[in-house]
């Protein structure tokens, strides 16, 4: 780990939060997206991570070869859902 890695930090989060990752993307592994979860989890902090199967990185980006409908709208769905909580 490095000292800038973000599950590092999990403990001085307050808000809730809301993770949409994409299981097509390379820059971002399962192992890692595991260890968020936990640390999270570790550190008491509300959260939801979902990982979108058949999705790139990018799926949300309409005007790219990356875009997924389905995965856009249920990510922004999650979304404004904790933002209606929230605010």
């Amino acid at each position: 780990d490095r000292p800038d890695s973000p599950h590092l930090t999990a403990g001085r989060v307050t808000a809730e939060l809301y993770f949409g990752h994409a299981d097509q993307d390379p820059s971002l592994p399962r192992e890692q997206i595991d260890r968020l979860e936990e640390a999270l989890a570790a550190a008491g902090v509300r959260h939801r991570c979902e990982v979108y199967a058949g999705a790139a990185h990018g799926y949300t980006q309409a005007d790219t070869s990356a875009y997924d409908r389905e995965a856009d709208e249920r990510h922004w769905a999650a979304l404004l859902g904790l933002l209606r909580r929230a605010l």
